[in-house]
C-alpha cells in the first residue's frame, strides 16, 4: 500500500514518498544488479533477469507486451529517443513535424534540434485543448507523404486539460503519421487511451522513484534510436534498481479510480473557492485531469508566493510546469491567451487529506497578502 502523502504536499507531480514496498524493491535489487545486464556471466544474468522482471511486471499491469515497454532516465531522454527515433526513420520522406502549441519544453527542445526540420504548431483553444480543426488543416496542407511525426500530450500537465487524443490519432492514422503521446500525470490518476503509437511518462507520476520513466510503443510503430535499447533501458547503464521500483509502484497503484474520484472532488473544491475570490483558474473545468489546478496571481512573483506558503506548511509549484526557473513563462498559459508571468500549480497526491486542502485555503489568501505588501 502507498503511503499516507505529508501534510501540506500540493504539489505530487514532483514526487511523492516511497512505500515500504517500493523502498524494498529498490534495496532488493540495488544489492543484487550491481552488474552490467549485457555481460553473460552469472552476476550479469541476475541484473538482466531483474530488468526483464521489471518490464514484464510493467507490461502486465499496463496490458501491453514486454518487447514494447523501454526504460529511460527521465521523461526527457524517452521523449528524445522517441522523437529522434522516428525522425530517423521518416525524415527520408518528410522534415516536418507537428506540435501542439502546449507541449512541454522536453517536446519543443527536441524536435527543434532535429536536423532540417520544419515544425508546424497545432493551435489550442482557451482551455488548452489544440485544436482538431488547426491539426486537420496542417495534415492537408504537409507534404504529399505527410509530416514525419506528430506530438500530442494526452492531457496538459500544467493546466490538467485532457487532450482529443482519439480524434487527433484517429486523423494521423489515416494518413500514416505517428504520433508521440506525453502522458505525464496521467498513468493511475486517468484513463490511458487505449489505442497508441508512443506513450511516455516519468515513474514518479505512480509513486515510484525519480531517476526514471517508461516508454511504451506499438508493435507496429518503426523507429531508431541513436542508442539501441539495451534489455530494454534506452541511454546509457541502466538503473535497475529504479526499473525495479517503478514496477512494484505501478502494482500498488494500479486501482486509481476511487482515489481520482476524491481528487475530483477536491479540485473542484478548491477552483470553486479561488475563482470567488477574484482568482483565475486555467484549463478546462470539466474536461481535465482529477488532481491539477493552476491558477494565476496579480500584484505578486509567484516565486516569493511559494516560499511563504511553504513557511505555512504548504507545498506547491510555481512558473511553468517544464522548468523549476519561476523566471521563465509559462507558454502554455501564453498559448491560452492567459497571464503567464505568474502562475501557481497545485497537483494532488493520492489520498490527500481534507485538512490539507482546508489549509491550503485558509492560508492561500494570508500569504498572498504578505507577499503584495512586503
Amino acid at each position: 500500500m502507498s503511503v499516507a502523502p505529508p501534510p501540506g504536499l500540493l504539489d505530487a507531480i514532483a514526487g511523492v514518498p516511497l512505500s515500504p514496498a517500493v523502498l524494498s524493491a529498490w534495496n532488493s535489487a540495488a544489492s543484487q544488479a550491481y552488474s552490467d545486464p549485457a555481460r553473460m556471466h552469472h552476476a550479469g544474468r541476475k541484473s538482466g533477469l531483474l530488468l526483464e522482471s521489471a518490464r514484464t511486471s510493467i507490461s502486465h499491469s499496463l496490458g501491453v507486451s514486454p518487447q514494447n515497454v523501454f526504460f529511460a532516465a527521465s521523461a526527457p531522454d524517452a521523449i528524445r529517443a522517441a522523437i529522434v527515433g522516428i525522425y530517423r526513420v521518416r525524415s527520408a520522406i518528410s522534415h516536418q513535424v507537428l506540435v501542439g502549441a502546449v507541449e512541454s519544453m522536453a517536446v519543443m527542445g527536441s524536435t527543434q534540434s532535429l536536423p532540417e526540420v520544419e515544425i508546424v504548431t497545432i493551435d489550442c483553444n482557451e482551455w488548452g485543448a489544440i485544436s482538431i480543426d488547426s491539426l486537420l488543416n496542417s495534415l492537408e496542407q504537409a507534404p504529399p507523404n505527410g509530416p514525419a511525426l506528430v506530438c500530442l500530450q494526452v492531457a496538459n500537465a500544467e493546466v490538467g486539460t485532457r487532450q482529443p487524443f482519439g480524434q487527433a490519432l484517429a486523423a494521423c492514422r489515416e494518413r500514416g503519421v505517428p504520433v508521440i503521446a506525453d502522458s505525464t500525470a496521467v498513468i493511475t490518476r486517468d484513463q490511458l487511451p487505449a489505442d497508441f503509437d508512443v506513450l511516455i511518462a516519468p515513474a514518479r507520476d505512480w509513486g515510484g522513484p525519480p531517476g526514471v520513466a517508461v516508454l511504451i510503443t506499438a508493435p507496429h510503430l518503426r523507429w531508431r534510436p541513436e542508442e539501441a535499447p539495451d534489455r530494454g533501458w534506452i541511454g546509457g547503464f541502466p538503473d535497475i534498481p529504479a526499473a525495479a521500483a517503478a514496477a512494484v509502484a505501478l502494482e500498488e497503484s494500479i486501482d486509481w479510480s476511487s482515489s481520482a474520484n476524491q481528487a475530483r472532488h477536491q479540485i473542484s473544491q478548491v477552483r470553486t473557492a479561488l475563482e470567488a475570490s477574484g482568482l483565475t483558474c486555467a484549463g478546462d473545468e470539466n474536461n481535465r485531469l482529477p488532481h491539477i489546478l493552476t491558477f494565476t496571481i496579480t500584484g505578486a512573483a509567484a516565486g516569493a508566493l511559494v516560499t511563504e506558503l511553504d513557511k505555512r506548511g504548504i507545498s506547491v509549484a510555481a512558473g511553468s510546469a517544464c522548468t523549476a526557473d519561476t523566471r521563465m513563462p509559462s507558454h502554455v498559459l501564453e498559448a491560452m491567451g492567459l497571464p503567464n508571468d505568474a502562475s501557481i500549480r497545485i497537483s494532488l497526491p493520492r489520498n490527500c487529506s481534507q485538512e490539507t486542502i482546508d489549509t491550503f485555503l485558509r492560508e492561500l489568501p494570508l500569504a498572498l497578502e504578505h507577499v503584495r505588501n512586503n
